[in-house]
């Protein structure tokens, strides 16, 4: 009960924030919420957390606006030198088949795990249960319903392998 009391004021809280004036006071209030927020993280405070989820961030990660994490009861990790562009949705909630009189049958919660140095284009979702691997890109627009390799680029919807990218690579063509 305290757990949640403590996530509604926090709610509230970052809601009465200006959208950027404070990013290191939004990472104090999500770390009052429970959640492990790391040194030198940019939360911007248009950015929700929803549900019972709990959120890690690595250090010098960037969260961009109206960014959502949403879900049941699971864990979100994001990895350290992650960049999450604006307007991305974050959701370990879904749902099992349920009968012909209601198809959204039992509600599941699955984790979600981004690796470091992960850059999330603007408007990308990210479902339950997936694992992006450390230091690649998802473009725009993408959703991401499966495994992420290390190094490579997926777009699409549903997401899918674009190109490999090398560990030092500095790709301006995408």
């Amino acid at each position: 009960m305290i757990k949640r009391l403590k996530m509604f004021v926090g709610r509230i809280v970052m809601k009465m924030i200006p959208l950027q004036a404070f990013p290191k006071m939004n990472s104090s209030i999500l770390r009052l919420m429970g959640n492990k927020i790391a040194n030198g993280v940019v939360f911007y405070s248009s950015s929700e957390v929803v549900g019972l989820v709990q959120i890690e961030i690595g250090e010098n990660s960037f969260v961009g606006h109206k960014t959502l994490f949403m879900g049941g009861v699971s864990f979100i990790k994001v990895g350290k030198n992650c960049d999450i562009s604006s307007n991305v949705s974050i959701i370990t909630g879904s749902h099992e088949i349920g009968s012909i009189n209601r198809r959204a049958g039992l509600g599941l919660s699955t984790d979600i795990v981004i690796g470091d140095g992960v850059w999330i284009g603007y408007g990308v979702t990210v479902l339950g249960g997936v694992k992006i691997g450390r230091g690649s890109i998802i473009a725009a627009g993408s959703l991401v319903n499966k495994d992420v390799p290390e190094n490579v680029i997926f777009g699409g919807v549903p997401a899918k392998l674009i190109r490999t990218i090398g560990d030092d690579s500095v790709a301006y063509d995408i």
